[in-house]
């Protein structure tokens, strides 16, 4: 068979490849979409989760600065129960 005779052919299975090509590329530009979608969610979730550490760590900072408060005071009390043990001895 001549190339004449299987132009025909030859033009099937070029159309074929062209669909089978835009098929390829739609799945590929689907999953793209998908993928994408997952990144912002996930970015979204990442920076909730950094909202709720930063909020976490500035709690404890208040929290630090409540317990030194306490063990200051604390000292204090004990110093001035200690000067009165010493004045009753």
């Amino acid at each position: 068979m001549n190339e004449s005779n299987d132009l025909p052919n030859r033009v099937d299975r070029l159309e074929n490849d062209a669909i089978d090509l835009k098929v390829a590329v739609s799945a590929l530009i689907s999953t793209t979409e998908i993928h994408q979608r997952n990144i912002e969610a996930n970015q979204r979730n990442i920076d909730a989760m950094l909202q709720l550490m930063t909020q976490s760590l500035q709690r404890m900072e208040v929290v630090e600065l409540d317990i030194r408060g306490l063990q200051t005071e604390n000292r204090r009390i004990l110093d001035i129960l200690q000067h009165r043990n010493t004045d009753d001895a």
